[in-house]
């Protein structure tokens, strides 16, 4: 589930093997539309939203792990032109297929926002242009982060759990950019209590002071909204996140407002031991001798944090005229009572 590839090893996208695809007309995308279930409709906004995953992780969050399921649905929804797809190359072994938004699901996203298409100004080849760019490898960690926290919530039948917000690195710097850009935002529910957080995710390929030189921002945007929100920190492996804390503690030590930034870490090697970000993988700030937490039972760590708060109720930025699909549901629509799949829909 978790990906931790130097940027160098996602290689150019092997080429695709000549397959049928329709052509993205509006007659086309009517028809589309009336066999779309919403477990489509879920899976293209949430691709809208955070741009990239993989069939894996597809198939994990929508479709209960189904492998086949998963690998027979995407290539009808590949084929009708409403995800495409690419394969890159990797060091070692075979990449899973990568799956973006196309055409066509983003004309019938715009549609069922009330959106005219046009003004969505969505570019496919923009969209799969993901697969060249620098940021791969980054930003397939931090939706292998989120993607494990949604599989452990849908594997609970008793709804003990479920992930409450999932915010894109672009929702968080159209909200919080005049302070802050976290790499994600996020809450959890377990047996009743909430945490949020925002998300830092480290691939190992800069310098360690770049991410603290990231913390004033973060203090800054708790003090302006009133809303003390914890950081996690997730590094590449077990010595980075050792030295990473040693700078973080001495950042924090002449820090005034340090109350103001809760932080805990944990490692890509923890993370794939653990199978999920809601097990005991985190070790807060100033609480080495209690050993690592559970992700919920960080609030025992901050018990000064205040009951979660939506960020869009604190937020007082200027979203702009930019036209934009509304953000999908963390949880899928079908949860609750559907997480078995027909592959012959």
């Amino acid at each position: 589930m978790f990906t931790h590839h130097q940027q160098r090893d996602l290689r150019a996208p092997m080429p695709q093997r000549p397959s049928l695809r329709y052509a993205a007309s509006a007659e086309h995308q009517a028809q589309v539309a009336a066999h779309l279930t919403a477990r489509d409709r879920w899976l293209a906004r949430v691709l809208a939203e955070h741009r990239v995953l993989t069939s894996p992780q597809i198939a994990a969050i929508a479709f209960g792990k189904s492998r086949r399921a998963a690998n027979h649905r995407l290539h009808k929804l590949y084929t009708w032109r409403v995800l495409d797809r690419f394969q890159p190359y990797i060091g070692r072994g075979r990449a899973p297929m990568y799956y973006v938004l196309d055409t066509t699901g983003a004309h019938l996203l715009a549609h069922e926002d009330g959106i005219d298409p046009k003004d969505l100004k969505f570019r496919p080849e923009r969209s799969v242009g993901i697969a060249y760019s620098l940021r791969l490898a980054h930003l397939m960690g931090v939706n292998s982060f989120f993607t494990a926290l949604l599989s452990e919530a849908l594997a609970d039948t008793t709804q003990y759990q479920a992930v409450t917000e999932w915010w894109s690195e672009a929702r968080c710097s159209r909200h919080f950019g005049d302070h802050v850009r976290p790499d994600g935002y996020g809450s959890w529910h377990e047996g009743g209590r909430e945490i949020e957080w925002f998300l830092e995710w480290d691939t190992g390929s800069y310098q360690l002071s770049r991410f603290v030189a990231k913390l004033p921002g973060y203090t800054s945007l708790a003090t302006t909204t009133h809303i003390v929100t914890p950081l996690l920190a997730v590094f590449a492996t077990t010595a980075r996140e050792a030295h990473a804390r040693r700078h973080l503690a001495e950042h924090l030590r002449t820090h005034l407002r340090r109350e103001k930034l809760p932080i805990a870490t944990t490692s890509v090697e923890h993370l794939r031991t653990a199978g999920s970000p809601a097990h005991q993988v985190w070790l807060p700030l100033n609480h080495n001798d209690a050993g690592r937490y559970r992700l919920i039972s960080l609030l025992s760590a901050w018990p000064y944090l205040d009951t979660p708060t939506s960020p869009m109720d604190s937020s007082g930025t200027d979203l702009g005229p930019v036209t934009r699909l509304s953000a999908p549901a963390p949880m899928p629509p079908w949860h609750h009572n559907e997480l078995t799949w027909n592959p012959k829909r």
